[in-house]
């Protein structure tokens, strides 16, 4: 049986994965004044950080019995001291895409576990991961991919004030 997902449940799922990890230091959501607010803290943001940037719901199916495709996309963003040290640049996106797969590899565990909310979900031929830089030191990756879910599509006739009106 796919289990539903939301958006909320998603951010939880992420915001937990950097909680049990012991390589990721800081969690970001989706919004950019997230991202924005905690690098404008005093001690900054705590690197490596994952960070959720996307989120979009699609539907694959013709009828009420409808599958959800989730697309997400989440970075993985580590600091670069000086903006002129390409080396480091280049050893941070290394280093980011090696996180970013131990991500993925722990949400293909996940959707591999019949008990848990994303089981069976994880489309692993739809990732696709690109260097990202942010700023002059902030360099890691973006990783988009896709959930599938169940996700019916039925109207609940007590939501509705004229559906009498229309059936």
């Amino acid at each position: 049986m796919i289990k539903q997902n939301s958006y909320l449940e998603v951010k939880k799922y992420f915001e937990n994965l950097v909680a049990q990890s012991d390589f990721l230091e800081e969690f970001v959501g989706f919004f950019e004044r997230e991202w924005t607010t905690k690098k404008a803290r005093f001690t900054g943001i705590k690197t490596p950080t994952l960070a959720l940037f996307r989120y979009e719901v699609g539907f694959d199916s013709p009828n009420e019995n409808a599958m959800a495709v989730r697309k997400i996309g989440f970075a993985i963003m580590l600091k670069v001291a000086k903006p002129d040290d390409f080396e480091g640049q280049y050893n941070a996106i290394d280093t980011a895409e090696k996180l970013a797969i131990k991500v993925l590899s722990r949400i293909n565990f996940v959707s591999n576990t019949q008990s848990h909310f994303l089981w069976n979900s994880f489309l692993k031929d739809s990732v696709v991961i690109n260097p990202v830089e942010l700023s002059g030191n902030d360099f890691g990756v973006e990783v988009f991919f896709n959930f599938k879910n169940k996700q019916p599509l039925k109207v609940e006739l007590e939501d509705w004030k004229d559906i009498n009106k229309i059936c």
